[in-house]
């Protein structure tokens, strides 16, 4: 692998901040699907903290499936009536709010019956939901987020940016209640760029929530050539020329983004890569030790149908830690029918 720094001395705070004010990262709802997992739960002790800071409402949503089975005295399967269903679902929301010490308007508990992520984009949309926060195991068995797992497929279709957890390391805090909470930070953000369009959506969301937590901005650009041949003899001479020149334009504009950030006033370093995009992101999130990646998607539904080598789907699959996705286009609602697997 090789790696070129942009430029010597990007790591150092700027001194000159613009005298026209940064726009703030405001976030005002924050929604938490859970199915009563240990790592959906974990996903609601992350959010809390993250909801205070922003001052936001927290909203807890469980989905059910249309069937919701129940085993009685004699092991005969009964069904349960939805209605019976969605109170024993607010109930058991209720008691994890309660857990967490967290007392929660009745308006920003969900229960529905559906297809999870399709009930979940619906709720956020419908509630004015402003961020989502996920869990990447759970009952559903994400696991490592498997092809068309529930997680995968709410990044795909949210209107708004989407926090994956996986490998979450908090520091706790005892509050004054004797109860334990914990505490976000994040001290150190990677943001993937390729001086799109798209990724500049995710530069700029991660410039502000940098701003809110005074992290360092780490930018990493991956450089890899697309080539095809129909005859080897040009191989040896063209395609190592061609990286060099792309790898001299991507350090280029690397240099005056990060001239931007630091005339904003940001803490910024930056590498440009030479390889597979998806993979030097999370070598570099791991090497780096940040505590959050911000990437942009691109393509009218976020990840083109899951393609397998898009690189915010790798990212998301394979980071070592959590990921914040944000949209970089408008989302078109999915609904139970018609949509792709």
């Amino acid at each position: 692998m090789k790696t070129a720094t942009a430029s010597k001395g990007t790591s150092v705070r700027g001194k000159s901040a613009r005298s026209a004010p940064q726009t703030t990262l405001r976030i005002h709802n924050v929604l938490v699907p859970i199915d009563f997992s240990e790592p959906s739960l974990s996903a609601v002790e992350f959010a809390l903290p993250l909801a205070k800071k922003f001052g936001a409402d927290l909203h807890l949503a469980h989905v059910f499936e249309p069937d919701y089975p129940i085993t009685s005295m004699v092991a005969v399967p009964l069904i349960v009536p939805e209605i019976e269903v969605g109170r024993r679902v607010r109930r058991r929301l209720k008691d994890v709010a309660q857990k967490f010490s967290v007392e929660l308007r009745p308006g920003n508990i969900h229960a529905a019956k559906g297809r999870p992520f399709v009930e979940i984009c619906r709720i956020a949309r419908e509630h004015a939901i402003d961020l989502i926060v996920i869990a990447t195991r759970g009952n559903t068995g994400l696991k490592h987020l498997v092809l068309g797992s529930t997680a995968e497929r709410v990044v795909r279709y949210s209107h708004c940016p989407v926090l994956v957890l996986r490998g979450v390391d908090r520091k706790k805090t005892t509050g004054r209640n004797g109860h334990t909470q914990a505490e976000v930070k994040f001290d150190k953000i990677l943001v993937p760029v390729d001086f799109s369009d798209c990724s500049t959506k995710g530069v700029d969301y991660a410039k502000r929530l940098a701003t809110q937590f005074e992290s360092k901005l780490v930018l990493v650009n991956s450089v890899a050539i697309q080539y095809w041949i129909t005859n080897d003899e040009y191989t040896r001479y063209d395609l190592p020329l061609l990286t060099q020149q792309s790898e001299k334009i991507a350090r280029e504009q690397m240099q005056e983004l990060v001239q931007q950030l630091r005339a904003d006033g940001l803490e910024v370093s930056s590498c440009v890569e030479i390889g597979h995009a998806g993979l030097e992101i999370c070598a570099s999130a791991e090497r780096e030790r940040v505590d959050v990646i911000v990437t942009s998607t691109h393509g009218t539904t976020g990840l083109k149908h899951v393609l397998l080598g898009s690189t915010a789907e790798y990212v998301v699959r394979h980071a070592p830690g959590p990921v914040l996705v944000v949209p970089s286009h408008e989302r078109i609602p999915p609904t139970s029918g018609k949509l792709r697997k």
